[in-house]
C-alpha cells in the first residue's frame, strides 16, 4: 500500500482520498483507456474523481456519475461487469443495476442520451487512451 501512497503524494486530490480509494484509483489508472473515461465523466458532470471513486454511495451528482462512468466502462470499452466492479470496487450486481439504471434513463432523457452518444462517438481507442491519459498527467 505504501507504494499507492507514495505515488500519488504530489496530487492533493488524491492526498485527500480514503486508502481503499486510493488502491481503487491505483487499479483503474492500470487500465488507461478506462482511467481516462472515467476522469472525463467526472470532469463533464463537475464531480471531482475523489467523489466518484470514493466507497460510499456519496451525493446524488456523483452517485449518477459513477454510474454512467461503470455503464461506458461496460458498454463502450467492453470490460465485463465483474471487471468494472474491480475498478470501482463494488460488486458486478451494482454494476449490473448501474447499467440497468443508466439504459432506461437513456429511453426517457434525451439530453444525456445525447451527451452520452457523444462521448461513444469519441474513438476510445489504445491510442486515445494514452494521448488523453499523458494529458491528464500533465495537468
Amino acid at each position: 500500500m505504501q507504494h499507492i501512497v507514495s505515488e500519488f503524494a504530489s496530487d492533493p486530490a488524491v492526498d485527500r482520498l480514503a486508502p481503499r480509494s486510493r488502491v481503487r484509483l491505483e487499479r483503474l489508472r492500470q487500465d488507461p483507456l478506462a482511467y481516462a473515461l472515467v476522469v472525463r465523466i467526472a470532469r463533464r458532470r463537475r464531480v471531482s474523481l475523489r467523489d466518484l471513486m470514493q466507497g460510499s454511495r456519496g451525493a446524488g451528482s456523483a452517485c449518477h456519475a459513477r454510474q454512467i462512468a461503470m455503464y461506458l466502462c461496460h458498454v463502450l470499452l467492453g470490460r465485463t461487469q465483474d471487471v468494472v466492479g474491480e475498478l470501482f470496487g463494488r460488486d458486478r450486481t451494482t454494476v449490473s443495476h448501474a447499467c440497468m439504471q443508466i439504459e432506461l434513463q437513456r429511453e426517457r432523457d434525451l439530453v444525456l442520451d445525447a451527451e452520452l452518444a457523444l462521448t461513444e462517438a469519441e474513438g476510445w481507442t489504445p491510442q486515445a487512451a494514452g494521448e488523453t491519459a499523458e494529458a491528464l498527467d500533465a495537468h
